[in-house]
């Protein structure tokens, strides 16, 4: 991407990504905010960010998303002073972690979009997994075979997912009429090895870690065939009325887009390759998700399609 190019593309994601905030305030110039730039202030502040714990089996993409949020505060302490990472000591569900931002418990989660969560809490709308865990593929039991015949929507309809209870993923699934079991994570692999569902939906970065693990997937193998498909960006999330702190981890994710450390970190994750490669050869079921707000889709859109031309 030219020079140009990039710099439509980094307008254009600044003001997706703060759209609820007067984003003309916040445009990157070509004088300011290059890395390597940086001296930071002694008069501003030290800022300290409490982060939730993380799940068993999601260790890579906890330690990605924790990285790429500590690389986009450190190159914006010359503008907003040091900071801290702090990661709680218990581990919590995603509703949970997004409740302890207005209780002041957390300061910065990451999670899946749905405009529930936007009306709530608030967004910074910079699709931190590129949008990967909109691309599913599925635990089933060992010896599972009835999968393979399935070839549309229509089809899968006819099996029974579980997921949890809290998850943006399993109303998706409901809207487009496919039953579902609601439950916890960990109980979710349990349910499918012991026949009280048919499946088990995972994110392609995740689910060759979770099979690794086979405390949770006894029982089970990654279904070959089908590769399930919807709008699913996961965003840094703060709390409503932290709106300097979305300017802050907004404005340092688009430095690093910009100087290619993004995509960098992204690809350098243990799952990422794996993920390209699990994605190959496999009929593709399409699902609508309602849930994602018009600002999200336009963002997840855009930094899709520049994606792409960058990194073909």
């Amino acid at each position: 991407m030219d020079i140009g190019m990039t710099r439509r593309f980094i307008n254009a994601m600044l003001f997706c990504s703060l759209a609820h905030l007067n984003s003309s305030a916040f445009a990157l110039t070509d004088q300011s905010e290059k890395v390597g730039e940086n001296v930071t202030d002694a008069n501003l502040p030290h800022t300290v960010l409490r982060l939730p714990n993380v799940h068993p089996g999601r260790d890579a993409v906890y330690a990605y998303a924790r990285q790429l949020l500590s690389e986009a505060l450190a190159v914006t302490e010359d503008k907003y002073g040091s900071f801290e990472l702090v990661v709680s000591q218990e581990e919590s569900a995603q509703e949970r972690q997004l409740r302890s931002l207005e209780h002041n418990m957390l300061d910065v989660t990451w999670s899946v979009a749905s405009t529930e969560r936007e009306s709530h809490f608030l967004p910074i709308r910079i699709p931190i997994m590129a949008g990967l865990f909109g691309k599913r593929v599925l635990f089933i039991r060992e010896g599972d075979q009835r999968f393979r015949s399935v070839e549309s929507l229509q089809d899968l309809k006819a099996f029974r997912a579980v997921m949890g209870y809290d998850w943006p993923d399993t109303k998706v699934f409901k809207a487009n009429d496919v039953s579902v079991l609601e439950t916890t994570y960990r109980a979710s692999f349990r349910i499918v090895s012991e026949g009280f569902a048919d499946m088990f939906p995972r994110s392609v970065m995740e689910i060759r870690e979770e099979f690794e693990d086979k405390a949770l997937s006894r029982g089970l193998i990654i279904e070959d065939s089908l590769l399930i498909s919807y709008d699913n960006p996961i965003f840094y999330f703060v709390a409503s009325d932290n709106t300097l702190l979305a300017e802050r981890i907004a404005k340092g994710l688009l430095i690093l887009i910009e100087n290619g450390r993004f995509h960098t970190l992204l690809s350098q994750q243990p799952g990422y390759e794996q993920s390209m490669k699990l994605m190959k050869n496999r009929k593709l079921v399409e699902l609508t998700n309602p849930l994602v707000s018009d600002q999200s889709r336009e963002a997840l859109s855009k930094f899709l399609h520049e994606h792409a031309i960058s990194h073909p």
